[in-house]
């Protein structure tokens, strides 16, 4: 466990309070009203997440080394664990629950049949889980984390037009942390083997996402995600109105932006706006 003025860390997850935890507040005002002006809906979403909404979302294929299935005590070891035994794999079932890996998973299935007539603006603020095998690292890597989403649902030109119009607003809020923060053309960290080193070709080359990176120790850091979706979620959900409503999302690492701000001592994030 690490100890400063203001958090305490274990591995893969941190605590905030005083200065630390007002950063963190302030920073996610500043990503929501990167919508001020605009019409918007806000959403709340929970810490699980259904088996079947990750397999439609084709999250097994793609990523199944971050996940983090949610399990329970087994009725017939309740009094074993209550006499101190070991909670080892024997002991608990699984319930067909997975901690949340991705803050923008839950809204899909919520406009599933839905027309959408006009084109739609939805945020929410989660908690998201995933397992890094590789280790973790303070306040940059971890398995519990926050994010503010956003997410745009309509018209390809309304999608990508709002993609830029945050990588704008999001890149002019960084280099304001540190001036050597950059936009760089990404793709998402599949799991190794063959399709999805094909997905990771096809979405670097058609830009279809983008980083926003800052050098936090010795390393860039990705503390913000721009990503058009296409047809990937609103068909499987059927919301994409006969392959006329496509998506896309940006995602704002909260403790990564904290870090950020720690690195280059910008506490006041108030005046960063």
């Amino acid at each position: 466990m690490e100890f400063s003025d203001d958090f305490y860390m274990k591995q893969g997850y941190v605590c905030y309070f005083d200065k630390y935890e007002k950063v963190y507040t302030d920073l996610d005002v500043i990503f929501k009203g990167f919508l001020d002006g605009t019409e918007y809906k806000n959403f709340y979403v929970p810490a699980m997440i259904d088996e079947d909404v990750l397999q439609k979302c084709g999250y097994f294929e793609s990523f199944p080394d971050q996940i983090s299935a949610v399990a329970c005590v087994k009725d017939e070891a309740i009094e074993d664990i209550m006499s101190g035994e070991e909670l080892n794999t024997t002991r608990i079932e699984l319930r067909n629950k997975y901690l949340t890996p991705s803050a923008c998973l839950h809204i899909y299935p919520m406009l599933c049949g839905k027309k959408i007539i006009e084109n739609e603006i939805i945020t929410t603020k989660a908690r998201v889980y995933r397992c890094e095998k590789s280790g973790f690292e303070e306040l940059t890597r971890l398995w519990d984390f926050s994010v503010r989403e956003i997410v745009f649902v309509g018209t390809e030109e309304f999608v990508k037009e709002n993609l830029e119009s945050m990588k704008k607003k999001a890149l002019e809020l960084a280099r304001k942390i540190s001036p050597d923060a950059k936009l760089e053309i990404a793709h998402d960290p599949f799991y190794k083997g063959h399709r999805n080193n094909i997905k990771a070709i096809l979405q670097t080359k058609n830009e279809q996402k983008y980083e926003l990176r800052i050098l936090i120790g010795n390393r860039e850091v990705s503390v913000a995600s721009f990503n058009f979706h296409g047809h990937h979620f609103s068909v499987p959900f059927n919301f994409d109105d006969d392959r006329k409503i496509v998506s896309g999302c940006v995602g704002f690492g909260i403790e990564r932006w904290v870090a950020a701000c720690k690195e280059y001592n910008k506490f006041d994030v108030e005046n960063l706006k």
